[in-house]
């Protein structure tokens, strides 16, 4: 009976939502790689990653999410190490070093710190703050999102770190921390600031740069961004059909299977298969919100909320990327971007939105 009604409260919609959005990722990145010969089976290799992350899925969702916070402590340490481990031994990949190899297999800890992360915060949210958080709570929270973040960007994989940056600001607001903090924050970023700009790589400020200024650089930095435009542009209302886009096809577009395959849709599927696209995302999210809504305990909207802010901080800086409005900084949207460990780690935080859905009758 008590097998019966989990299964009747699964929450079946996140579930297809997910790998809905999977599957259009899937048809992209076939189409994109289907005219280079050294990359026409990646489809394959994603299919097969696919797989595995629903394999994933499947055993976040089914284990109670209570279990998963218990054991947060030694999950997020092991990340952590992972990522100190990247710094020492890791293989550069795009002038990062962000991957650690085990023979033939890669993969990217810090995709998997940004799961861990969620996990310790809503944690630490749900046992130590009590009516209104407190500044050395906020330094303590600070502490767990900077010190993966901090290991990311020495990689340096500036993009990845900055995803970091919506779950802790999140965090704060569920913690309930003051507006005068959040505003003595802000001032705090701005004068800190110019010290920033001086840490970042020549590479790195020029596609900042490049934001402010397209024309700035149009055959190098602002060279990506462009492309993405014409693509984005060239698919018109409804696209130039699956298969059919020219500027994947014909390599003018860069990382078209990566950073840049919400471009590839547009050119394909048109603004109106991109609007779906964006749509699931939406809904998603709304499911998400719901989910925490619906959750009997503090860790469970804690957590839920945490995840949703960690999707929509990368799919607003992928988009935003795509649409020149951002630098070229190498975020992968999730679900639909090529890449095991990505996929997998997504479609953790996703069984983490179904676990608590899942359990909202459980006390």
């Amino acid at each position: 009976m008590l097998q019966r009604r989990w299964l009747d409260s699964l929450d079946i919609p996140s579930l297809v939502t997910a790998l809905a959005l999977t599957g259009f990722g899937l048809l992209a990145i076939a189409s994109a790689t289907a005219g280079d010969p050294g990359k026409a089976d990646l489809w394959k290799t994603q299919l097969l990653w696919i797989g595995i992350s629903c394999f994933v899925l499947a055993v976040v969702v089914g284990v109670d999410y209570r279990l998963w916070a218990e054991f947060s402590p030694i999950l997020y340490a092991a990340s952590a190490i992972l990522l100190v481990l990247t710094l020492f031994f890791g293989v550069e990949v795009g002038g990062n070093r962000s991957w650690l190899a085990l023979g033939p297999l890669r993969f990217q800890p810090s995709e998997f710190a940004k799961w861990t992360t969620c996990l310790m915060l809503a944690t630490y949210l749900a046992e130590r703050v009590r009516g209104g958080l407190r500044p050395g709570q906020a330094l303590v929270m600070g502490g767990i999102a900077g010190l993966p973040m901090g290991l990311v960007a020495r990689q340096p994989d500036m993009g990845t770190a900055i995803t970091f940056v919506p779950i802790y600001l999140a965090a704060l607001l569920l913690g309930g921390l003051r507006w005068r903090w959040i505003v003595g924050a802000l001032v705090l970023a701005a004068i800190l600031a110019p010290i920033g700009w001086g840490q970042l790589k020549d590479y790195q400020k020029e596609r900042i740069l490049t934001v402010f200024d397209p024309e700035r650089d149009p055959s190098g930095v602002g060279y990506q961004a462009r492309q993405s435009k014409i693509a984005i542009g060239s698919g018109g209302l409804v696209g130039k059909g699956i298969f059919a886009g020219t500027q994947s096809r014909l390599n003018f577009l860069p990382a078209q299977h990566t950073d840049f395959v919400l471009a590839v849709l547009a050119e394909e599927l048109g603004f109106l298969g991109v609007a779906a696209i964006l749509g699931l995302y939406f809904y998603l999210l709304h499911r998400g919100v719901v989910a925490a809504r619906s959750s009997r305990d503090r860790l469970g909207t804690y957590l839920s909320l945490l995840v949703v802010s960690w999707f929509t901080g990368q799919i607003a800086v992928n988009v935003g990327m795509v649409l020149g409005l951002l630098p070229t900084i190498g975020v992968p949207l999730p679900l639909l971007s090529y890449g095991g460990t990505a996929m997998m780690a997504v479609m953790a935080g996703v069984g983490i939105l179904v676990g608590v859905r899942t359990r909202r009758f459980v006390n």
